[in-house]
């Protein structure tokens, strides 16, 4: 067999994406869906249906489609980025991800806002790589998610709150403790707050404390 090639090409990619603006505000709230997830679900998932005061909020879907099979056909899904959990293959790079999503804020004239983001699993993997791409951020709260030390490296200084459910068996909760206590010894890590008997999804007390944390930083700004 011949050996695997590749050429560089570009392509105009369309990104969807659902904005709840709010007029003269200068925060932003980035909403990060997980793995094989969208946009729509994560918000609700997150943060209820409920309008969230003081920030403009931006709910994207990521740029690589990832259906789900269902037996009644696909789910529509999308991934940020995929490395091999086995090999630790990276297949698409957070890094494009990020630089493409910094595209987006500049196309839709959100670029200077003062950004939080809020990432449910892989979309918690994923922040620091938008801080490091050059996104106005200083707060992230990361909600079934783990933390890995290269990824926070030299950011500059940023809160970072994580949300976890003690059942949560597709990112352990021993490895999101574990994990953002490494990043608390290189200088991040705010608060993490454990939820009894939740797993990998958020509940009614854990949508209460991102909004709690929300408030707090309008307060703070």
């Amino acid at each position: 067999m011949d050996q695997l090639q590749s050429t560089q090409i570009d392509l105009s990619l369309a990104t969807s994406y659902f904005l709840e603006p709010t007029e003269n505000s200068k925060k932003g709230l980035l909403v990060l869906h997980g793995y094989a997830d969208r946009a729509n679900s994560a918000r609700k998932r997150l943060l209820g249906i409920e309008a969230v005061q003081g920030y403009t909020v931006l709910s994207p879907n990521a740029l690589f489609p990832c259906p789900v099979e269902k037996d009644d056909g696909f789910k529509e899904a999308y991934a940020w980025y995929f490395k091999d959990p086995k090999t630790h293959a990276e297949m698409i790079s957070p890094e494009f991800a990020a630089r493409a999503m910094l595209q987006l804020l500049q196309k839709i004239k959100l670029s200077d806002l003062d950004w939080t983001i809020l990432g449910f699993s892989q979309g918690g993997f994923f922040a620091p790589h938008l801080i490091r791409a050059g996104l106005k951020a200083k707060t992230i709260i990361a909600v079934g998610s783990a933390y890995q030390v290269e990824s926070y490296q030299g950011l500059p200084p940023i809160q970072v709150f994580a949300i976890h459910g003690e059942n949560d068996h597709d990112v352990p909760f021993s490895v999101a403790q574990k994990s953002f206590l490494a990043i608390q010894k290189i200088g991040y890590g705010t608060e993490f707050h454990s939820i009894k008997s939740l797993g990998h999804t958020l509940n009614d007390s854990g949508r209460a404390k991102v909004r709690e944390i929300l408030k707090v930083g309008l307060a703070t700004s």
